[in-house]
């Protein structure tokens, strides 16, 4: 088992901003451990579309934000979506404990990631494939990589 190490939040970031500079984000704190990206989430009320149901927008974004740093930890670089699928398979709910996990499953010029959301049950709720490009690894080497090693 590896050291739990939590990655980087940035400010203005609509997921994983911090809330004194940016009150409208998720607040999503994500962590590396044993190869994988994770996070827990417990979306709010105001995070529903229909009534009760987290809007899917909300766990789409959440599955992004932990791809694109599984990605960018095995690209050693910060990497930008080029492509992306869900599938949902159940709703969520405002005040659910949500867990998240990505993991890269290809590497090349794109790096493929997995995505998983699950609620406390245990149940799947949805989960995604995306395709990642390697885009700023000046700004990776400045912001993360003393943070990673």
């Amino acid at each position: 088992m590896t050291k739990r190490r939590e990655l980087p939040r940035y400010e203005g970031c609509f997921v994983c901003g911090d809330p004194s500079s940016n009150p409208s984000s998720l607040q999503l704190r994500c962590y590396l451990e044993d190869g994988e990206v994770k996070a827990d989430f417990v979306p709010r009320v105001e995070h529903a579309g229909y009534p009760d149901i987290v809007h899917g927008g909300i766990l789409v974004s959440l599955l992004d934000e932990i791809s694109i740093w599984a990605a960018s930890i095995a690209a050693d670089c910060f990497c930008v979506t080029r492509e992306f699928k869900v599938k949902f398979f159940k709703p969520a709910r405002p005040g659910d404990r949500l867990s998240l996990a990505a993991k890269v499953t290809e590497r090349g010029r794109l790096l493929a990631v997995q995505a998983v959301i699950k609620n406390a049950q245990g149940d799947v709720i949805a989960r995604s494939v995306g395709r990642f490009f390697p885009a700023f690894k000046e700004e990776w080497e400045q912001r993360v990589k003393q943070n990673l090693t």
